[in-house]
């Protein structure tokens, strides 16, 4: 049976700790290698606070599992997900190719976005570091020119 892209988020428990949702992690990826089902990527979102509370939960560990699988174990898969009771909630799409495609392009003209945009501020940084500095030279002067005055006042009183 020929597989398909599909993109499977699971929200762990946001109140383990990090060595246990990598054990968890690891414990899915090899129930994947089990099932011949193929791990594109695997995406760490992160610790994130939920929208509502779920099971008394208000954070969340979310992954995002990129995987080649044949249509019929994907309901095996959720079926692990169901009996897990560190996994609060999960979604598994099907990503068509067009998608993919998008995605893509998507995450280059962000990436590309990303960078104008540091390169901007790292050029208004540059600016205002040297404006400073010109201050500093200015009030420098201000200082140096101000001084002989001062001793000027005092000699004549």
């Amino acid at each position: 049976m020929s597989k398909k892209f599909y993109e499977s988020y699971v929200i762990f428990d946001g109140n383990l700790d990090d060595s246990a949702i990598e054990d968890l992690i690891k414990k899915y990826e090899s129930l994947f290698s089990k099932n011949e089902i193929d791990v594109v990527n695997i995406v760490r979102i992160g610790r994130k606070r939920l929208a509502y509370e779920i099971n008394r939960k208000v954070n969340g560990f979310y992954i995002c599992f990129e995987i080649n699988s044949p249509p019929d174990l994907i309901t095996k898969l959720e079926r692990a997900y169901i009996l897990d009771e560190s996994i609060l909630r999960y979604l598994t799409i099907f990503v068509s190719d067009k998608t993919k495609v998008e995605k893509e392009e998507h995450f280059k003209h962000k990436a590309i976005m990303q960078a104008k945009f540091e390169d901007t501020k790292a050029k208004e940084l540059k600016e205002e570091l040297e404006k400073a500095a010109e201050l500093e030279k200015a009030a420098a002067l201000e200082k140096k020119d101000a001084e002989p005055n001062k001793e000027k006042v005092l000699e004549k009183n």
